[in-house]
């Protein structure tokens, strides 16, 4: 079989290589494929890198819609001085202040014990009771079937705890190698919870194991008793959970926490973004096959965004001197950098500063941040302004905006030139699926005729070649 210096297989008739021939007019004809394919995959990296940036974007707007909840400054922490002697927590109406804890005793549940049974798995006690009374309820045992004291006393607990009005836990305990009991155990402590228990049989003995106790301590010199060991009142707002004797300070204050927590999740969210659109406008790669980031350096939407996170970061958000910039409370874009090679727009919080800017004035602080402060203009009218949160959430929303936002508009706008690239792309596969189709058709076809010919001609050689020599 002849095949050509590429690998083709020649035609047998014609000895014409139509397969390669074919497959380079296909390869010509398939350049405005690829160049197709290759805009849709640009587009599709395009699309994602704004739809990753649509997320991080209402993640910051999430963020800064929290920095504007006035509750972040009101909000109080309480804490002990010796969470041995007690633990505590701030609610709603606790006032700032310190108080000092002297705890005498802690609150008990009583626990008595019915005593003397027999430890035994084989026989019963010939005498035990019918009844019990605790308080005033009389339980009946009579009808409790049992071969053995082990199992009369488990039933009998088992009794007991089902009658969950009476507060009283029972259980069965090994007191001996030969002996056991009943636990009766108040389910609350503190004498208001004491409880009265007897038997019908004097073979048992019922003895207090532990009596009922409250709570005693004083709380900046008052006494306080408590039936619980959980105390709440005795402190505006506070619950003291006591869990030993002693003294300690409780002090509560501003719960800080929950304002440099939601500013830690801002800074980390705007730092995302704009790490983001620095890495999507850097100067690519020269030696890079992607030409994504070429493309993105020159978007105006990432050029009006960046313009517009710099601007919010400077804008004068206070009215009190010393209180009126982000920078002012420990906020600070490029913190420390002095050339433009390290200036790259990243956001830093200096916790120090903004705790000691809090301390100095809360009111000032909580401004910045919720806004509420108001500034007077030339004519005279003073005007209500907001802060630093609402400004970046509605800043924020004219990119994220589910239905008409910049960045949202820009998702679609890439989705319907992909969508529209796709058809082309199949349209124009089915195009060329038909033309080689085509192609292969008519060069079989030409082997065919081509064959016929060079069994005409064999034919008519023969012919010539007789006549030839039956004249000779």
């Amino acid at each position: 079989m002849a095949t050509s210096s590429t690998g083709g297989i020649l035609g047998l008739a014609s000895g014409f290589n139509s397969a390669d021939y074919i497959t380079a007019i296909m390869n010509q004809e398939k350049i405005p494929l690829t160049n197709l394919q290759t805009k849709q995959s640009k587009l599709t990296a395009y699309k994602t890198a704004f739809t990753t940036l649509n997320t991080k974007m209402n993640t910051l707007k999430t963020a800064a819609t929290a920095l504007k909840d006035i509750s972040n400054f009101q909000a109080l922490t309480a804490t002990s001085s010796d969470t041995t002697k007690m633990t505590v927590t701030a609610g709603t109406g606790a006032t700032g202040g310190s108080y000092a804890v002297n705890v005498t005793s802690l609150a008990a549940a009583q626990v008595s014990a019915i005593q003397g049974f027999t430890a035994s798995s084989t026989t019963k006690d010939s005498n035990l009771p019918t009844s019990i009374t605790i308080n005033d309820e009389t339980i009946d045992l009579k009808d409790i079937s049992a071969t053995n004291t082990n199992d009369w006393l488990t039933q009998v607990a088992q009794l007991i705890n089902k009658k969950t009005d009476l507060g009283i836990t029972a259980a069965v305990v090994q007191t001996s190698s030969t002996e056991k009991a009943i636990t009766l155990t108040a389910s609350k402590t503190g004498e208001d919870n004491q409880f009265t228990v007897s038997t019908d049989s004097s073979s048992y003995a019922v003895n207090n194991i532990q009596s009922a106790a409250n709570a005693k301590l004083t709380v900046n010199g008052l006494e306080i008793t408590s039936n619980s060991n959980s105390i709440e009142g005795s402190i505006p707002g506070v619950t003291l959970n006591l869990t030993g004797t002693g003294t300690s300070t409780i002090k509560v204050s501003q719960d800080t926490a929950a304002i440099t927590d939601k500013i830690d999740a801002f800074v980390k969210a705007y730092n995302d973004i704009v790490t983001s659109i620095r890495n999507s406008t850097a100067t690519p790669d020269p030696n890079s096959s992607s030409s994504t980031t070429l493309t993105l350096q020159g978007d105006s939407l990432l050029r009006d965004l960046q313009s517009q996170l710099n601007d919010m970061m400077n804008t004068i958000v206070g009215d009190t001197p010393g209180f009126k910039l982000l920078s002012d409370i420990g906020l600070e874009v490029d913190k420390g950098a002095t050339t433009a090679a390290e200036m790259t727009g990243t956001l830093t919080f200096d916790k120090d500063t903004f705790l000691s800017k809090l301390s100095q004035n809360p009111d000032a602080v909580q401004k910045i941040l919720t806004g509420g402060g108001t500034v007077t203009p030339i004519n005279g009218t003073a005007t209500t302004y907001d802060g630093f949160g609402a400004m970046f959430e509605s800043r924020l929303k004219v990119y994220t905006d589910s239905v008409d936002g910049l960045i949202t508009s820009k998702i679609k706008g890439y989705s319907d030139d992909i969508d529209f690239i796709s058809d082309q792309i199949s349209d124009m596969q089915n195009r060329l699926d038909m033309k080689e189709a085509a192609l292969k058709s008519t060069y079989a076809n030409l082997e065919v005729v081509m064959s016929s010919l060079n069994n005409t001609s064999t034919w008519l050689t023969s012919q010539f070649d007789a006549l030839t020599k039956s004249s000779k």
